[in-house]
């Protein structure tokens, strides 16, 4: 057996039948090799995304399927991969999140035990591991059509609190733009403060404080910066306002038209 032809096969099988059966029927010519084409195909297993474990699932059935049909007398693969489901399933029920996988996998467990593969007990164990998963993704799956059928019930109300949140969302922003109006005036007014106590001192002391001059102009620079910031949010926002009071207009015009087209659906006919 070639043991890197196995893992490429094993690591680029498809959910196309014909890609599992021809991984299986290798697999097969190679019953002596069983140990090590179970651990292969668990390492893949275990390694692999969510959406592809089913895949080794119905690779492992085929093989013991295929060797079912063989009617070998010992059953190699039947024993190896048996002491190994067990964990295999364990890691499927954790990872899986679609109800459909996890059906899938019941409908194998269905064939193993109507085939006589392994113990009813055993396959009952394999059920239970699945169970508590299956029964977390139906409720989730509830829950989901109910919310779904809500939502339809109520789609009105919900585009009415979608504008509600819009509309606070524009106000909270319209806040924060005259919060930082507010914060360019308190610069301004500190700029103004420090400026007087410069021109007092001068007047006073006699003294040109080139510190304080270099200070004021880095002050006034990031005065002038951060007021030149704000003017652009602020237009910004206002277009934003523009453009959400647009929609609404238009919105509330489509459904007046709505509203006649109905009416003159429901005119006698003359």
């Amino acid at each position: 057996m070639d043991i890197k032809q196995l893992e490429r096969q094993v690591r680029e099988i498809t959910e196309l039948q014909d890609s599992i059966k021809q991984t299986s029927n290798y697999c097969s010519t190679f019953p002596e090799h069983s140990g090590m084409v179970a651990f292969i195909i668990e390492s893949e297993f275990i390694s692999a995304r969510k959406e592809r474990k089913k895949l080794y699932l119905f690779l492992i059935h085929q093989i013991i399927l295929d060797e079912k049909n063989a009617k070998r007398m010992d059953y190699p693969y039947v024993k190896c991969f048996g002491q190994k489901l067990k964990k295999l399933i364990i890691d499927y029920a954790y990872q899986v999140d679609d109800i459909a996988d996890l059906e899938k996998a019941y409908a194998v467990i269905r064939r193993w035990e109507k085939d006589l593969i392994y113990h009813p007990i055993f396959l009952d164990k394999l059920r239970g591991i699945l169970q508590p998963k299956y029964d977390q993704l139906k409720y989730q799956q509830m829950i989901v059509n109910q919310i779904t059928q809500n939502e339809l019930a109520s789609n009105k109300i919900l585009v009415q609190n979608l504008q509600i949140i819009q509309q606070f969302d524009s106000t909270y922003k319209l806040y924060l733009h005259l919060k930082s109006l507010r914060d360019i005036d308190d610069k301004c007014l500190d700029f103004n403060t420090n400026f007087d106590k410069y021109m007092m001192k001068c007047e006073l002391e006699k003294i040109e404080d080139y510190e304080m001059i270099d200070d004021l102009l880095e002050q006034g620079e990031a005065s002038k910066t951060f007021l030149s910031e704000n003017i652009c949010q602020t237009q910004i926002h206002y277009l934003d306002l523009a453009r959400l009071g647009e929609h609404l207009i238009k919105e509330d015009f489509e459904k007046k038209d709505n509203k006649i087209e109905y009416y003159k659906s429901k005119r006698p006919i003359q």
